[in-house]
């Protein structure tokens, strides 16, 4: 069940009008009409999550049910030893039983097999026939992290299994993000909700701009992308570095337009999501680019991995590899393929490079600084870096294999003849404006503190003609998400 669908249009008018109309009306006791409230979510969240495929619903009750229990025994022990070991336990069960068996089975053993054949042996290791649950990567490290706040004595162990489990289970940001953390979601169970306390404009403009983003943007050059890294050997340079760009467009604006458009629908049920995109292409460096993209993951490889590993608190060849390190578990998380992991140690080894020059400048000088004039002369440069790190090794990312990506990227730096067809460049060229653009009035919007005012009844009369126009300007298929496969 996609958002961008009318099969969603009508859930979540159903969710909506129950919600807000008919429950406060059956239960108008405030104590009783909280918890069926909870009860109607958990239910219509596994009614969302099971549409793709019913058995999904048996695995994340599964993972809830483990971090609940063992969050549980840790929170009332008073025994280092025992609970350590439950903490062990919860990571053992989430990463290598769920997460690490549904996901990367086959792809250990593929190349343990692809190894054993270099070697002169026959492929030992069986592949099975496993169908990736979807969103699998999110929700595991949704709970994971609250088994963990327990164990560090962050938070208390939830004694409600039914707010534990719609926790876990919120459909708005279920199958691909923003990863929720339970000290910042549970808290929100405690209030009361009041229609008339709802953001109605603030939600109905981030469902219509993600839906731009998702549907208008993404969707329509995604066919180009596909097309170009399906078979790159066949396309000119200029082709090439079109697809690079317009993939560019396609994963920032298919994953940021499903987290504004859950964002939407949270809101319309009282309920907050983190931030999870704030102008990444504005980034002057690949550090900064991890603080402004995809934030709820970063913000959870720092609290989860990075600390964990003992963060900056060590010496310095330590801290380079906690830095290197965490960036390489972001990489694996992404997808079991090479492609992921030669990324990841990619973008790694660029952070950790960037940390190592950053202290080498305050060691060596420590008094010196650009005059405001230089600094902002540097900064389009320090952005085309940072951009240009993002879109090159993005190709690793986006293609199927390793040899692919070689090939992508060896068109892009030395020139050759190839296919490029107009209606690429005018399908792809206004969106790749539309990102620049976007990307410089939310720096004005939301950095520089500019205000754009429309009278409510101006915004109101102008949604049936924006639906009318976002209805004129979607391409025809559907196309699922691309963080649905993480």
């Amino acid at each position: 069940m996609l958002f961008p669908t009318l099969e969603f249009f009508l859930f979540f008018s159903f969710v909506f009008l129950v919600y807000w109309y008919l429950l406060p009306v059956l239960f108008p006791n405030h104590h009783l009409r909280k918890f069926v409230v909870h009860v109607f979510l958990l239910v219509v969240s596994y009614a969302f999550y099971m549409s793709w495929d019913w058995r999904f619903g048996g695995l994340i009750l599964l993972s809830t049910i483990i971090d609940y229990v063992l969050a549980d025994r840790i929170f009332e022990s008073k025994n280092h030893s025992y609970r350590k070991a439950m903490i062990t336990l919860s990571l053992v069960l989430n990463l290598v039983f769920i997460l690490g068996f549904f996901k990367y089975y086959n792809f250990l053993c593929t190349s343990l097999n692809d190894l054993l054949v270099l070697f002169g042996f026959g492929p030992f290791f069986p592949i099975l026939k496993i169908v990736l649950p979807v969103g699998v990567s999110f929700y595991t490290f949704q709970s994971l992290s609250y088994t963990i706040d327990v164990y560090r004595g962050s938070i208390p162990a939830e004694k409600s299994f039914l707010r534990f489990a719609l926790f876990v289970s919120f459909f708005p940001q279920l199958v691909a993000g923003p990863i929720v953390t339970a000290k910042t979601f549970l808290p929100q169970m405690e209030t009361e909700k009041k229609l008339e306390n709802i953001p109605f404009r603030r939600a109905i403009r981030f469902f219509l701009l993600g839906y731009f983003k998702k549907v208008v943007l993404s969707d329509n050059v995604s066919p180009i992308s596909d097309l170009i890294f399906k078979n790159p050997e066949a396309y000119s340079t200029e082709a090439l570095w079109l697809a690079a760009f317009l993939f560019w467009v396609q994963v920032y604006c298919d994953f940021s337009g499903y987290t504004d458009m859950a964002y939407g629908c949270a809101l319309l049920l009282g309920y907050e999501l983190p931030e999870n995109f704030r102008m990444p292409y504005l980034s002057q460096s690949v550090t900064e680019h991890w603080r402004r993209w995809h934030i709820t993951l970063s913000s959870w490889l720092r609290d989860y991995v990075y600390i964990s590993l003992g963060g900056s608190r060590v010496g310095a060849f330590r801290h380079r590899f906690n830095v290197w390190f965490t960036m390489f578990v972001a990489g694996v998380w992404h997808g079991a393929n090479w492609t992921f992991v030669i990324w990841g140690s990619i973008q790694g080894t660029f952070l950790m490079i960037e940390a190592v020059l950053k202290d080498l400048k305050a060691r060596l000088f420590p008094n010196v600084s650009l005059s405001t004039g230089w600094e902002k002369i540097l900064v389009p440069v320090r952005i085309l870096y940072a951009s240009s790190v993002a879109i090159t090794f993005g190709v690793i990312f986006r293609s199927e294999s390793m040899g692919k990506a070689v090939t992508m990227i060896s068109g892009m730096v030395s020139y050759r003849t190839g296919e490029l067809r107009p209606y690429m460049l005018k399908v792809g060229l206004p969106a790749i404006l539309c990102v620049i653009l976007g990307h410089f009035l939310g720096w004005l919007i939301f950095e520089k503190g500019k205000q754009i005012r429309i009278p409510v009844w101006l915004e109101f009369a102008l949604y049936p003609f924006a639906a009318v126009l976002l209805a004129l300007l979607s391409p025809d298929a559907e196309v699922p998400f691309i963080y649905f496969q993480f």
